[in-house]
């Protein structure tokens, strides 16, 4: 089989090229969406957002994001990717996309941005995404991230409150993580709701495993 007909991710040098831009393999994995996965996002963006995606793989999703947004950024680490893109476009490249070939990470979040997104199971780095991205005065992110099939619109300027304080259920942690918190007492009534927290466990073993 011709070399150049297999998928970036199986060619022998994939991996080697990941960690050399500080990922996992299966965090610089690139696979498409199907468009229930974009269409969520897409029905949520309004005129005057300016967008970050970051990942943007096949840039089928910053195609039409820059139909309905005032601009946006698209970041893919992979070369090959944004060249197979750039040259499908040619001049018909919308002006208000502007596409970046460099690793999301080393990226300084531009300060106009009002919208992250991060269609990217399989990262190990949410929480650096998120602390930027809020710390830039963006509003919101669109992840699937953290619940790994279900994608999320999470309010990056929201409160949050620490894990010891919430009340028990479903929790999801800046830093990226997701559980339950187990109620004290078996009466105890679950609220439908997730609580958006910081300084969960999975943070405390971290924090342990860095000192």
């Amino acid at each position: 089989m011709n070399r150049e007909a297999f998928p970036l991710q199986l060619r022998a040098e994939w991996a080697a090229f990941a960690a050399s831009r500080g990922l996992g393999v299966w965090e610089a994995w690139y696979a498409p969406y199907d468009k229930s996965v974009y269409n969520f996002v897409l029905e949520r963006l309004a005129p005057d957002d300016v967008v970050l995606d970051i990942g943007a793989g096949d840039f089928r999703f910053a195609l039409a994001a820059a139909a309905r947004a005032r601009k946006v950024y698209a970041v893919e680490v992979h070369p090959h990717l944004v060249a197979d893109f750039l040259s499908r476009a040619g001049e018909r490249l919308p002006p208000n996309l502007l596409v970046v070939c460099a690793n999301a990470l080393d990226l300084p979040i531009p300060s106009d941005v009002t919208t992250g997104v991060l269609l990217v199971r399989h990262t190990v780095h949410f929480h650096d995404f998120f602390e930027r991205l809020r710390a830039a005065g963006a509003r919101r992110l669109f992840t699937n991230a953290r619940w790994h099939l279900a994608v999320e619109e999470v309010d990056l300027q929201a409160p949050r409150v620490c894990f010891d304080s919430a009340p028990p259920g479903w929790y999801a942690c800046a830093c990226g993580a997701v559980g339950f918190k187990e109620p004290g007492s078996p009466d105890f009534e679950i609220a439908d709701e997730i609580h958006e927290v910081v300084q969960c466990p999975h943070c405390r073993v971290q924090k342990e495993q860095t000192v």
